[in-house]
């Protein structure tokens, strides 16, 4: 059985619930390059030593997070509602849980069904 976790609360989705797709792409923003004499004469050589040197000293995955980075989430309804409502201060614990349905007090509501309180007499009424 395929199933998901909500990345919001950690429910367990089944594979037809309903779920949300959240897909986040976060890239270095640059303005466009314009590109003078000086910058085709200037030694780049000791420019990319220098950065490499640099990058020595950083962990891989910081330096790729610097650039580019791709979130993916699934979302339960609850947490999709959370996350539409402020998704840049979207947190698991702002998601308002699921309502329950109570089946046998909807029942009980329309008049069909056992009140708790009959219960069963375990005879028959005559």
């Amino acid at each position: 059985m395929i199933t998901y976790t909500c990345d919001g609360c950690g429910k367990t989705l089944n594979r037809h619930d309903l779920r949300y797709t959240v897909k986040i792409d976060v890239k270095a923003a640059y303005d466009e390059l314009e590109i003078s004499l000086l910058d085709l004469v200037r030694d780049h050589r000791a420019e990319m030593l220098r950065l490499i040197e640099q990058m020595k000293h950083k962990d891989a995955q910081q330096l790729e997070e610097g650039v580019y980075k791709n979130i993916q989430l699934d979302l339960c309804p609850a947490c999709q509602r959370a996350f539409i409502r402020n998704p840049l201060r979207f947190h698991p614990e702002q998601s308002a849980p699921e309502p329950s349905v109570d089946v046998d007090a909807f029942l009980r509501s329309l008049g069909m069904g056992k009140r708790p309180e009959e219960g069963d007499q375990g005879g028959e009424r005559g």
